[in-house]
Order: C-alpha cells, then sequence, then structure tokens
C-alpha cells in the first residue's frame, strides 16, 4: 500500500499556525497573570454595566476558542476524509477502513459541534451587548439627575443576590434600579409594539412574553439592600424598587382608573 503524504501534508501544516497562536496566547496570559500587577490597588467604584462587559470579553474569548478549535478539527477531518478515499482505493483490510472512517466521523462530528458552540456564543453576546446598553443609557439618564441632588452607584454585587444594576440616593429615598432591556419584536396581543403593560405584578409584553421575575427580583434585591443599609447606618433605610425598560413605553391600566 502507498499513501501519497505529500497530498495531505498541506492538511497538517495548516494546523501549525493555529497550534502555535494558541499556544502563544496561553504562555503569555499566564506570564501576565504571573508577573504584572494592576497599577492601581484601592478599591474603585464600579461604573455601568462593569459585569456585563467582563461577561462579554469572556464570551468573545470563548468564541475564538472555539473557532479556532473549529479550524484546526475542520483541517483534520480533510486530511482523514483523504485518508479513507486512500485506503479506499488501495483496498486495505476492512478493520483499517473502519477505524479511518469513524475517525473522519468522529472528527467532523467534533467540527459541527464547536460551530454551534461558537453560534450559541455569538448569540449570547448579542444579548449580553443590548443589556450592556440598556444599563448605559440608564446610568446616562441617572447622570442628568444628579442636578436634582441624586447620587447614582451602579454595578453592586453581592455573592448571595448578585448584581444590583443601579441605586439612587438622594434627600428623597433610596431607590434600587434594575434595567431589563428587551428587544421589539411583532405583536402577538393586539398591543402597540413599543407598548407594555404592568398588572400590578407583571410586564406583559405585545410578544406575549409575561415577565414576573423582574418585579420579584427587583423587590428581593431592594429588600436585601435595605438591611444591609440599616446595618451599615444603625438606622432603617427604605429601599425602592424600581423595574426600567429603556426605550419602552409602560402603561399601567390601574393606575389610569384612580387618576
Amino acid at each position: 500500500m502507498k499513501i501519497d503524504f505529500v497530498t495531505l501534508s498541506p492538511y497538517f501544516f495548516a494546523l501549525v499556525p493555529l497550534a502555535v497562536l494558541f499556544l502563544a496566547v496561553a504562555i503569555d496570559r499566564r506570564r501576565r497573570k504571573r508577573l504584572e500587577k494592576p497599577p492601581q490597588l484601592e478599591k474603585l467604584l464600579r461604573p455601568p454595566g462593569y459585569s456585563l462587559s467582563i461577561r462579554l470579553d469572556e464570551v468573545f474569548d470563548k468564541i475564538i476558542f472555539e473557532s479556532f478549535m473549529a479550524s484546526g478539527l475542520a483541517v483534520f477531518a480533510g486530511a482523514s476524509a483523504i485518508c479513507v478515499g486512500l485506503f479506499w482505493a488501495n483496498h486495505v483490510s476492512p478493520v483499517v477502513l473502519l477505524v479511518s472512517v469513524l475517525i473522519f466521523a468522529a472528527s467532523a462530528g467534533l467540527v459541527v459541534s464547536a460551530v454551534l458552540r461558537a453560534f450559541r456564543r455569538v448569540r449570547e453576546a448579542e444579548n449580553i451587548r443590548l443589556g450592556l446598553r440598556g444599563e448605559q443609557a440608564v446610568a446616562e439618564a441617572l447622570g442628568e439627575a444628579a442636578d436634582s441632588g441624586f447620587r447614582a452607584f451602579h454595578d453592586l454585587e453581592d455573592a448571595k443576590i448578585g448584581n444590583i444594576d443601579h441605586v439612587a440616593a438622594g434627600s428623597r429615598g433610596v431607590f434600587l434600579i434594575e434595567t431589563k432591556a428587551r428587544r421589539r419584536r411583532l405583536s402577538r396581543s393586539g398591543q402597540p409594539e413599543h407598548e407594555v403593560v404592568f398588572n400590578g405584578e407583571s410586564l406583559q409584553f405585545p410578544s406575549g412574553i409575561n415577565d414576573a421575575h423582574s418585579i420579584q427580583q427587583a423587590k428581593i434585591n431592594a429588600k436585601w439592600l435595605s438591611n444591609y443599609l440599616g446595618k451599615k447606618t444603625g438606622e432603617p433605610v427604605r429601599v425602592e424598587p424600581l423595574v426600567v425598560l429603556p426605550g419602552w413605553f409602560v402603561r399601567w391600566p390601574q393606575k389610569e382608573i384612580f387618576q
């Protein structure tokens, strides 16, 4: 049996740049983490959407990794496909041919899996970017509220409840703000596509989605923040929960009845 390795060599050499780049990035990150330190060691206030920006960076890293994996596996799958053809043409034993077919099938399946994972990461990145823009829009509006005596804090994090998007504190009280950025979709309920109906317990979107979780999340986080501030100040602090939907018009029919 004679196999033309000259034909296969470009496929294997194509893996070299990907392997070298992946190895170099891994070594450089490990070296930086061990030898370098940030210039500012004091604890800084977080900018709006800080947690989401960190998540976005992590997702982009995973997209790059999955893309490398898909490219490398595709080269290996192409080489194994050529091997299957050569083995078939040279009438090798059925066992060797079967093993080569299985290797090709496994590598091709891994390529498809890596591509699908990368696609899901892209969709995840789009959702994170939407949430990040929403939090930045709310933070910009809170910046204008500074003229009314409010001071805004962003991206407060706790291991128990997770992330609090914004807190506005002023002479009129303390307000916890949860930002929920959603895309507009075709209306399925007859209500305008830009309008959300609040019934006191949940948010009804025109696409048919009924969101009660956001309201409960804001209430739970506000209760936690109230207890936290009470322990820090030694006085009871009332925190009002708010859910903000950037770019949407929220209608509250029950409130309209009593006006």
